[in-house]
């Protein structure tokens, strides 16, 4: 008997691909099953971003939607839906997709399991049992400021293997959404595990490979590829023969699924409708600048400072992808040009480390730092923008850069001894661009993302004026 996974990961919204994806895979999974083999569709996260037009203007509704057309068996929410989506609207995605939402490792901050999520999941034809679990990157804190408990994706995984040996499981899948690292450890780590398919880290394998005897795959990402991942069972021993996996690519000119095109077409209304709403008219261009100051990422920093009043805001430029333009901004505009969905967080830091990520943010090697990870979605890190506080900055004639010389928050001058509270993006605390930041202290994340707080403050009265007051100041 043969058991056949067609496996997804990583689509981040690319809704065009998912289409020509979802055709050539209702097309192969229909094959095999007229041959009667056992065949499930597995999506192994990190199926929407919020990056794209229309999963922001429905909250991902339109790309769960696209997966219930598609028929898959089983999903493991991966970051992009854990962290981006607010947990209030985790129930009403899991109940639009029709699938089974695998979370092995998510808890309420009380210890109850979610009632719309399952730990696992067991298939079974002709006798054979096939038992599904899915374990998610565990973002401890962030998650517990969102009111979920992460657990230690590992022991999680080990009670898993447990249970599902218990309900006399032949073969044991671990849906990933660790990492290939992760996925690698987690082979090592737990004995019982006959298969893991990965995802999260978007590396395109080849071919899977054998960890202390577990098979490890990950296909690749963007629905560019999907994995089908074949089990040979014997029978009459319940023993597995052969376990083999490979990619298959997407045909960048394939034609779309019908189904999932019509879904898709369903929501195009309602989707435009919201894009279009009329936010604020602007009498001037915003601009955005990566190496040097700019009042559209001002913008951005006094929205945060207004919205969680504190010592300082501070937030890269980076985080802005276009320029605004004059005249009607409509919601879709905003989203355009602040497409990464970090969230707000507040810490507290000293003013030498104050100082020391303003001084470094001068420098070409960090401004011009390609951002990377922790969904980060522009090009470069850019020039960190600034609300209540001014930079006196003094060229480096040998360096030919510029460096701070003073800094006043607040109207008074920087004090290296004192604590501040903070404004900024998870991004800059997670990233490794100014490990500073890791020496934060009370934390705090907020719930909506930083493109919701500029949206709102667009629409007041006084920002473009304020804006325009420039906080950095070069001396002679």
């Amino acid at each position: 008997m043969k058991i056949h996974l067609l496996h997804v990961n990583d689509v981040h919204s690319q809704l065009e691909n998912y289409m020509r994806l979802g055709h050539q895979l209702r097309s192969l999974r229909e094959q095999l099953q007229a041959e009667g083999d056992l065949v499930l569709t597995l999506d192994l996260g990190d199926l929407l971003d919020r990056v794209r037009p229309e999963t922001e203007a429905t909250l991902g509704l339109i790309n769960v939607a696209m997966m219930a057309s598609l028929q898959v068996d089983a999903w493991v929410f991966g970051n992009n839906e854990g962290l981006t989506i607010p947990v209030k609207q985790w129930d009403s995605l899991v109940e639009r997709a029709r699938v089974t939402a695998l979370a092995s490792n998510f808890r309420e901050l009380s210890g109850r399991p979610f009632p719309f999520f399952q730990d696992l999941k067991i298939f079974e034809q002709a006798g054979i049992r096939v038992g599904l679990f899915a374990v998610t990157a565990n973002y401890v804190h962030p998650y517990e400021m969102l009111g979920v408990q992460a657990l230690d994706p590992v022991t999680q995984a080990t009670e898993m293997v447990r249970q599902l040996r218990n309900a006399s499981c032949d073969v044991i899948v671990a849906m990933s959404h660790l990492g290939l690292h992760e996925d690698r450890m987690l082979a090592k780590r737990v004995s019982g595990i006959n298969l893991i398919l990965g995802s999260h880290t978007h590396q395109f394998m080849t071919e899977m490979e054998w960890v202390d005897g577990t098979a490890v795959f990950q296909p690749g990402k963007h629905a560019l590829v999907f994995g089908h991942t074949e089990i040979d069972v014997d029978v009459p021993s319940r023993s597995i023969r052969s376990i083999y996996g490979r990619p298959i690519h997407v045909d960048a000119l394939g034609v779309f699924d019908q189904e999932m095109l019509s879904t898709y077409r369903g929501y195009a209304p309602d989707v435009e409708q919201r894009l279009s709403e009329t936010v604020v008219y602007l009498p001037q261009r915003l601009p955005v600048c990566f190496d040097c100051e700019s009042v559209f990422a001002n913008v951005l920093a006094d929205a945060l400072w207004h919205a969680y009043p504190c010592d300082l805001g501070l937030i890269m430029s980076g985080a802005l992808t276009a320029s605004l333009l004059s005249g009607r901004v409509e919601v879709g505009h905003v989203l355009g040009a602040c497409s990464t969905p970090t969230r707000p967080l507040m810490l507290n830091l000293s003013g030498l480390d104050i100082e020391t990520i303003v001084d470094k943010s001068l420098r070409s090697q960090y401004f011009a730092q390609q951002g990377f990870g922790y969904g980060f979605r522009g090009s470069v890190v850019g020039y960190l923008a600034l609300a209540n506080a001014k930079v006196e900055l003094r060229r480096d004639d040998e360096a030919g850069e510029m460096r701070l010389e003073r800094m006043w928050i607040g109207g008074h001058p920087l004090d290296k001894a004192r604590t501040y509270r903070v404004v900024t993006s998870e991004y800059l605390w997670l990233a490794p661009v100014f490990e500073e930041f890791k020496r934060g202290q009370q934390v705090e994340f907020e719930q909506p993302l930083v493109r919701e707080v500029l949206l709102d403050y667009l629409k007041s009265a006084d920002f473009l004026s304020l804006a325009q007051q420039p906080r950095y100041l070069e001396l002679d």
